[in-house]
């Protein structure tokens, strides 16, 4: 199926993006993306192993925006040093750029997918979970599709946050030699490429790392019991910023059950921190998409999500 891509601005300019269509109008559920720390919406079109090309050419409208701060988004302004706050401020924005979208695919999908990695995950459980909590949502939210995320980070990884320098946006590469080191064959060899390439990666904004061991910690589990939508979870084999055990997945699980129909979690094999560019990337991907067929699936057929 062929692709069209472009460049995105919504919401007066305050959110950039770019976006990946079939060519074909379908009556697939509109995918939306929201990336990490330190990323931008470019990094899910990682040329040769584009995720929006990938869910474009099986019928999907594919969406990935650059969060505030990140590309062309207007900044959100937090304090460096704030630790709480601006996940929630993030899927605030989101929901209201993703309203805008809707109205492009009102007519002909029958819902909307969001898939996020990493802080982008959190930000993504906030989002679900506000968006469960109104009473006339602006958009239809058929699915969660979250990883790279946990509730447990590792000491160092703790120390490594906090002992960045208090300014507005810090380079990743002040946290390498603190962290723990995943088995390199579970990378993908593109990955060692991502800095060569214009646009992908940008210093990550100090606030987000902060609360992703800060108020993340202190409020995860009541963000993900509000959420009422099905849930995909999977956080890597080898994650070195979360521990990953199966028993955390499980209470993480446990957690999105207060609420949601459905959820699918489980540690993913052979992979590090960031599960959609591991060895196995493809699988996950994949997987993905699965999940958005059966929540779309389930619009007519309610039974394929359990309870």
């Amino acid at each position: 199926m062929k692709v069209l891509p472009s460049d995105i601005t919504l919401l007066g300019g305050k959110t950039t993006g770019i976006a990946a269509l079939p060519e074909e109008v379908t009556d697939k559920p509109v995918v939306v993306f929201v990336h990490g720390g330190g990323a931008t919406a470019r990094s899910f079109d990682i040329p040769g192993h584009s995720q929006m090309v990938r869910a474009a050419r099986n019928g999907f409208p594919a969406y990935a925006l650059d969060r505030p701060g990140y590309g062309g988004s207007e900044t959100l302004g937090f304090p460096a040093d704030s630790d709480t706050g601006v996940m929630r401020a993030n899927a605030e924005r989101l929901d209201q750029a993703i309203a805008e979208l809707w109205e492009r695919h009102s007519e002909t999908a029958p819902g909307v997918i969001v898939v996020g990695c990493s802080i982008g995950g959190a930000i993504s459980t906030h989002l679900a979970s506000q968006w469960s909590a109104q009473d006339q949502p602006g958009w239809p939210l058929l699915g969660l599709a979250i990883a790279d995320i946990g509730q447990l980070p590792p000491k160092n990884a703790v120390d490594a946050w906090q002992s960045t320098p208090a300014e507005e946006r810090i380079d990743m590469s002040t946290l390498q030699g603190k962290l723990a080191v995943p088995p390199l064959w579970a990378l993908a060899p593109y990955q060692f490429g991502l800095h060569s390439l214009p646009g992908i990666l940008e210093p990550v904004v100090r606030a987000e790392g902060m609360e992703v061991v800060g108020g993340w910690l202190r409020e995860w589990r009541r963000i993900a019991s509000q959420i009422t939508v099905p849930v995909h979870y999977r956080l890597g084999e080898f994650d070195t910023l979360w521990t990953a055990r199966p028993n955390l997945v499980d209470e993480f699980a446990d957690a999105l059950r207060t609420r949601s129909p459905y959820v699918d979690a489980a540690l993913f094999p052979g992979s590090a921190h960031g599960v959609a560019d591991s060895i196995a990337g493809r699988e996950y991907c994949l997987q993905v998409l699965g999940f958005a067929e059966r929540c779309a699936a389930a619009v007519d057929t309610p039974q394929l999500l359990g309870r």
